[in-house]
């Protein structure tokens, strides 16, 4: 992976919301300067505009500084503000480009256009002006579904996993796969219950969890664990470890709490299990960037007890050439989000995961022929990107539904 990307992109996201705050500033103290006569009150409420602004800016510093810390639990006002200011921040930028473009057609007419020479059609005018200050709403009906409602709208989906050759054994075997759960301030502990219920639902052979279990806080490790401890998988619940469970320094106690429950974390290792008259090897590693990860290390361990099928559990995606090449069957991974936000509901829409990594959300391939190129290898892989089930960065989701995958091996 791309690490500095990500950062580009974050950088030029940060600088797209402040130059929308300058611009809807102005924009607005323009507005007050023709709606009132009255300096002082002209000055009065550019002072309230300014000030709401200087707010908005406080969560966008604070989570940049400290991430989602507190020292002890979160209480209802930082949610709130957090909430209002991701209304906020996507609303404003929708806003400041709506207001933006009409600047520019209006200008754009007046410079081509010929001086009028009746006079202007009063009720054209206002109809326009309702016109703009209903396409000016918009933007915050959207984020404000997508803060109060989308994020909490999971969707069950299905997926068929191909693989070369599956003997009857392994075809059909089904696997839940959850990841990026980030209990935390967004992420109670009674809703995380209600994915495990949902999952609990599907009947799997398997569950795979991969990572950030957690949002920021080693406090948080207990109740995910306690939450997820109610899942039930036929063959096993086998996990492995996200960058934000290292960030909060939950990655030991994660490790020991899950297992506790049955959860197999799988740190740069692997597992056989006998399934019928084969086998499968499952195989986890720890984060790309913030943990150790060790493929090789992993391999060698499973082939101790070679499968016919082996699955590689790893939170970030990037991992899915090198795991090809090594004849890894399946990768799966979550991380991304899917974006959280993307123009439409389609997994290749625009988003901002898309600008970061090709492996944003949903299935990829890598075929028998390019794998055999290579020199290693010989099946095809594929590798499932889950869009996950919690938030980061801001809570919101639009046309990026949480999400319980349901996948299931099949013949290739």
């Amino acid at each position: 992976m791309d690490f500095p990307r990500a950062l580009i992109v974050l950088f030029l996201s940060m600088a797209v919301y402040l130059v929308s705050q300058i611009y809807l500033f102005f924009r607005i103290r323009l507005w007050l300067r023709h709606r009132f006569q009255d300096p002082k009150r002209q000055r009065l409420l550019s002072s309230i505009v300014a000030a709401f602004l200087l707010i908005m800016l406080f969560p966008l510093a604070w989570r940049l500084l400290y991430g989602w810390h507190f020292d002890q639990t979160y209480p209802t006002l930082f949610r709130a503000l957090f909430a209002v200011f991701a209304i906020w921040a996507f609303g404003s930028i929708g806003v400041a480009l709506i207001f933006l473009g009409y600047d520019l057609f209006r200008r754009l007419v007046a410079s081509y256009s010929p001086r009028p020479v009746e006079s202007p059609d009063l009720r054209r005018r206002d109809f326009l002006k309702k016109g703009l200050g209903v396409a000016a709403a918009a933007p915050f009906l959207v984020s404000g579904y997508g803060v109060l409602l989308a994020r909490h709208r999971f969707q069950t989906e299905h997926f068929d996993l191909p693989v070369n050759d599956l003997s009857s054994a392994l075809s059909q075997l089904s696997i839940v796969h959850l990841t990026d759960i980030h209990l935390g301030p967004f992420m109670p502990q009674e809703e995380v219950a209600a994915y495990v219920e949902a999952a609990n639902r599907l009947e799997p052979d398997i569950i795979a969890l991969t990572g950030d279990f957690v949002t920021s806080r080693l406090a948080e490790a207990e109740p995910c664990v306690q939450a997820l401890s109610g899942l039930k998988a036929r063959y096993g619940i086998f996990a492995c470890l996200g960058n934000h469970d290292v960030y909060a320094r939950a990655d030991g106690e994660l490790t020991r709490l899950l297992g506790q429950r049955g959860v197999r974390v799988l740190r740069n290792d692997a597992v056989s299990i006998r399934i019928g008259n084969t086998t499968l090897n499952i195989l986890g590693i720890d984060d790309l960037r913030w943990g150790r990860p060790d493929l090789l290390h992993a391999l060698d361990i499973a082939k101790r007890k070679p499968g016919e099928v082996q699955i590689l559990l790893s939170h970030r995606p990037e991992i899915f050439p090198q795991a090809a090449r090594k004849g890894l069957d399946v990768v799966l991974s979550g991380h991304y989000h899917g974006g959280q936000i993307k123009l439409a509901p389609d997994p290749d829409s625009l988003s901002i995961a898309r600008l970061i990594t090709p492996y944003a959300e949903g299935l990829f391939h890598l075929s028998r022929r390019r794998l055999e190129s290579s020199g290693e290898g010989a099946n095809d892989a594929v590798l499932f990107v889950s869009r996950g089930i919690g938030i980061t960065g801001l809570p919101i989701r639009i046309n990026c539904p949480p999400q319980i995958a349901h996948l299931t091996l099949r013949r290739a």
